[in-house]
């Protein structure tokens, strides 16, 4: 009777047999160490492309403009019923090496919608949750003392700045190593304190890595980036022009993952390169733009003398020194002296939008120890007042007498934060519950948005900051391109939806603010510290505040 199985078949039982008596007497050295863990190793291999699969199975339907939940996973926030002193960004009077820490027991929350690629359902924190829930005891700060200070008149001056609004740019308060988070080991423990996770560092390298490869060979960079692409170029191009704001925008990311020009490091020669680009472009009065439209300048100048005043604070290389203050007095003299603000050009009716980025640049040249006019602050201060849509000033316009927006409002609300409201301000937290309740009801991707909310929220903490943490942090790392291709590492404004300003900024916008939502935990120390370490007024939550209704376009 013939056999039924092909011959083909019955030569590899053969030889699978002799194979298998020829191990078991002659084993080779290098499966004798294999077999204990071969096994797991095999195992988990075959579980991450299950798990691989899964997800391409339930990924979102771009086509049909869907896009599933993701799930948020922090707990609540640890409370205070500590007085605040604004000891965190970038003032403290604590000398100590790290801001407290949050609660991080997982405990999901409801499912909310936001325009992002699919996550696999049983995605928690990643790898970095361990390490997150075992805090190293040093790490500890020590409670407020029950006696007396022993500095009545720093604490004075403090409570007294709080009630006048002073904020972040009183002389009266030290300046206690504002950039510290930057350091190795200062953005480490951030990173798990403030709720980053290695998925969110590793997306900040991948993308660090982008900006590096897309500088041009005079050190600056272009927002159309497809001419310096290496092989098949990045599927975009924008519309805009401003290299020193593009070169601004590329360095900003690279110093605030704590790279430096002068300490070696991967890219100590890229930033020497764009900096000193941007000392040789700036003109006698101080201006930094270099060329475009005009609606581009003021927006070029801040970004760029923030990124002249970060690298002067974080080195004190002197030869940053005049160049970043020259920067500034630009700032301080083209003020607008009637309503407070700045535009496109010089005296030009203001909006809200150009003037957060020139309250930005004031705010990295006083942690830098550069001289910030006060008269400026103060009128600064007039313009926000004039920029509200709602008597409870809490909404903001891009234009005084225009309807509210959410990202101006986001935007104003930094900056009212950055100029002296404290956190239980009533106006900062029913504006800050209605930021966190566009957030959940919008379906438009908008970095620009993303970028002031998560600032706003990061600062305030609460239920609403761990909510949104978590969805903008998945959502960016989700986004970002993957892959071999040139694009590796940033962030597409087409895809996986059409940014809101994308179009115009490109793919080196995009990704720079991406990577600047994605580096909240560690570019500044947290905002509104107490003399405890907690967050002061943290039992007043944003989510129980009233809540402004938020209406009409995202600028």
């Amino acid at each position: 009777m013939a056999r039924s199985s092909p011959r083909l078949l019955r030569i590899a039982r053969v030889r699978f047999r002799r194979t298998a008596r020829k191990l078991d007497f002659e084993t080779p050295e290098w499966m004798r160490w294999l077999t204990p863990w071969g096994t797991s190793l095999a195992l988990h291999a075959l579980m991450l492309l299950l798990l691989a699969v899964l997800v391409n199975v339930m990924g979102h339907d771009e086509s049909k403009g869907e896009f599933p939940k993701i799930v948020g996973q922090l707990s609540d926030d640890v409370t205070s019923l500590h007085p605040a002193d604004r000891a965190g960004d970038p003032f403290t009077t604590l000398k100590s090496d790290e801001p407290p820490s949050l609660s991080l027991e997982v405990n999901p929350l409801p499912s909310v919608e936001i325009r992002v690629p699919k996550l696999p359902d049983s995605y928690v924190m990643g790898p970095a949750v361990n390490n997150m829930s075992k805090e190293p005891a040093e790490l500890t700060l020590p409670k407020e003392p029950s006696q007396p200070s022993k500095q009545p008149g720093r604490l004075a001056a403090s409570a007294k700045a709080m009630t006048e609004g002073a904020g972040v740019f009183d002389a009266r308060l030290p300046l206690m190593a504002p950039f510290s988070g930057r350091s190795a080991e200062g953005r480490a423990k951030m990173v798990r304190r403030e709720g980053g996770t290695v998925e969110s560092e590793k997306a900040v390298e991948l993308g660090l890595d982008w900006i590096a490869r897309h500088q041009r060979p005079d050190g600056a960079w272009s927002l159309d980036t497809n001419p310096y692409c290496k092989g098949a170029p990045c599927p975009d191009a924008a519309s805009m022009i401003t290299d020193t704001g593009a070169t601004g925008l590329a360095l900003l990311p690279l110093l605030g993952a704590g790279h430096t020009h002068t300490s070696p490091g991967r890219y100590q020669k890229t930033l020497e390169r764009g900096l000193f680009w941007l000392v040789k472009m700036q003109k006698p009065t101080g201006e930094l733009f270099t060329g475009g439209g005009n609606h581009t300048l003021f927006y070029s100048h801040a970004i760029a003398t923030m990124a002249l005043c970060e690298a002067y604070g974080i080195t004190k290389d002197k030869r940053l020194r005049d160049p970043a203050q020259r920067a500034i007095f630009y700032i301080n003299r083209t003020q607008n002296r009637s309503d407070g603000g700045w535009r496109y050009v010089v005296n030009q009716d203001s909006d809200t939008s150009v003037f957060g980025w020139q309250v930005f640049a004031m705010r990295s040249a006083h942690l830098a120890g550069l001289e910030v006019n006060k008269a400026v602050l103060r009128r600064s201060r007039e313009y926000l007042d004039r920029a509200v849509s709602d008597p409870s000033l809490a909404t903001y316009c891009y234009m005084p007498g225009r309807p509210q927006s959410p990202s101006m409002t986001a935007e104003a609300l930094v900056c009212r934060q950055l100029l002296g409201w404290p956190r239980d301000h009533p106006a900062m937290l029913a504006g800050t519950a209605a930021i966190a309740e566009h957030l959940e009801a919008s379906q438009e991707r908008n970095i620009y948005y993303w970028y002031y909310a998560t600032q706003l929220l990061h600062n305030m903490h609460g239920k609403t900051w761990e909510h949104w943490n978590a969805r903008v942090r998945e959502g960016l790392i989700g986004m970002q391109a993957a892959g071999e291709g040139c694009d590796r590492g940033s962030w597409d404004p087409n895809s996986p939806q059409i940014d809101r300003w994308g179009l115009m900024g490109g793919r080196l916008y995009t990704t720079s603010l991406s990577l600047l939502t994605l580096e909240v935990y560690y570019r500044y120390l947290p905002l509104y510290r107490d003399q405890g370490g907690e967050m002061a007024g943290a039992d007043r939550d944003p989510d129980e505040a009233p809540r402004p209704a938020m209406a009409g376009p995202a600028k």
